[in-house]
């Protein structure tokens, strides 16, 4: 929560929860690759374009 807190204090609310939530699937996205775990890439996806259409639309 302090690298979240982090986040929103340097980027202000929105901006920060956003880098946050990609830092999230950066770091999940990797380690579901390594892994060769197809199911979690497509959820990490999934969330991605909820995001971008929250944010786009």
């Amino acid at each position: 929560m302090k690298q979240q807190q982090s986040f929103i204090e340097k980027h202000g609310e929105d901006l920060g929860t956003f880098y946050f939530l990609m830092m999230l699937i950066q770091t999940f996205g990797k380690k579901a690759l390594t892994n060769g775990d197809l199911k979690t890439l497509r959820m990490l996806v999934h969330d991605l374009n909820g995001i971008y259409r929250k944010y786009t639309q």
